[in-house]
């Protein structure tokens, strides 16, 4: 194990500001089960999301009003069959997007199919609710999708093997029109995960988000942010990234198991990047995990609680980018589950529930994102 950045200091980069995440507002979804959002739309002011168990996708206004109540599981025309999808989001020109693990599925504002296209996907992928949305850009007039389970899931969850390693760390691109997919943007050869034939369990994820005409990826053991270009995926340049601090174990070779101590160290104890926020043109945020030491993990892991990384809050942390460039110390994460940037330097974050009784609700707050002189 090595620690790179370990002096546990706050980084900063620029000295004049300082920045803080104020909760401004909040709601509460009233339904049986937990409700999982996915997406907003501004031009239509709801919320999109899905209830679990009851496999129903909901319309939901900023106050936390159901305003529409859809069951698209089961066999037969307009449905989803009996998957849980793994993208729902909103599309161009107010379309719902569902992406299944081997379909992409178009609906209008009634939930009137109208599209069904085919997705090559190595395995099926099941969930209990969307994983996120799903990422677009138009080109020449038509949306082009990237799809497949590795846009939302670790590459080593799907094809525990070589190939696995290998190959399913690409992106899928979608056509619509045609049906067409290729892949795009393999590991670049001086990436971690190149530079050994072994894998790194559960960190061969990434996180992305498009912005006018480029492609903003972060991997899971990334040290910096790449940008692409997204008329020929080309790499644009890499902004660095400094993490206070950021532990790092060995990989392991491909098909070691996974109750082997060496993957409980990559899986449970190792630092990653988690997720990149686009909060407005000028701000993104970065939240990563820092890791813990094998006596760390040992104090906080017992039998009644095992350690969840997740748990770890005052692990995680967040990075602030202005305009390209880190300039800020690092921040403490809100409680709950950050899901998606609503624009405007705002977030919307999903608070945990009840671990002592059952909730017939699910809450949310929405933080913005705000400049301390």
């Amino acid at each position: 194990m090595i620690s790179c950045g370990g002096s546990g200091e706050n980084k900063t980069l620029s000295g004049e500001l300082s920045y803080e995440l104020v909760k401004v507002d909040s709601f509460t979804v009233e339904n049986l089960t937990k409700v999982r959002i996915t997406d907003y739309s501004e031009s239509e002011n709801i919320f999109l999301g899905y209830s679990e168990a009851e496999n129903d996708v909901l319309e939901i206004s900023p106050k936390g009003e159901i305003l529409k109540r859809v069951n698209l599981s089961g066999e037969g025309p307009e449905k989803l069959g009996n998957w849980v999808p793994l993208g729902l989001s909103f599309g161009p020109d107010d379309k719902r997007v569902f992406q299944l693990p081997f379909q992409l599925v178009t609906y209008n504002k009634d939930y009137k199919q109208l599209e069904n296209i085919r997705i090559q996907s190595p395995l099926p992928v099941r969930t209990n609710s969307p994983l996120g949305k799903t990422a677009y850009f138009i080109e020449n007039g038509n949306p082009r999708y990237l799809v497949g389970p590795t846009t939302f899931l670790s590459a080593h969850l799907l094809i525990y093997n070589e190939e696995g390693r290998d190959t399913l760390q690409n992106f899928s691109l979608l056509y619509p029109e045609s049906g067409q997919m290729k892949s795009i943007i393999p590991y670049e050869e001086d990436s971690y995960y190149k530079k050994t034939e072994n894998i790194y369990t559960d960190l061969m994820n990434k996180s992305f988000f498009i912005d006018q005409k480029n492609l903003i990826l972060l991997q899971g053991l990334s040290e910096t942010i790449q940008i692409y270009d997204l008329s020929d995926f080309s790499l644009i340049k890499n902004i660095p990234i400094t993490h206070a601090e950021f532990l790092k174990y060995d990989p392991v070779p491909v098909g070691t198991a996974f109750d082997d101590p060496r993957t409980k160290q990559l899986s449970s104890m190792a630092g990653r990047n988690q997720r990149i926020f686009q909060l407005s043109e000028d701000y993104w945020l970065i939240r990563y995990y820092q890791g813990v030491t094998n006596a760390e993990f040992e104090a906080r892991d017992s039998e009644e609680e095992p350690f969840r990384y997740a748990d770890a809050t005052d692990k995680i942390k967040l990075l602030v980018i202005k305009n390209g460039e880190q300039v800020s110390s690092e921040l403490s994460v809100p409680e709950g589950v950050m899901l998606f940037s609503l624009g405007k330097n705002k977030i919307l974050i999903q608070e945990n529930a009840s671990i002592e009784i059952e909730e017939e609700f699910t809450k949310y707050s929405i933080y913005e994102f705000k400049e301390v002189n």
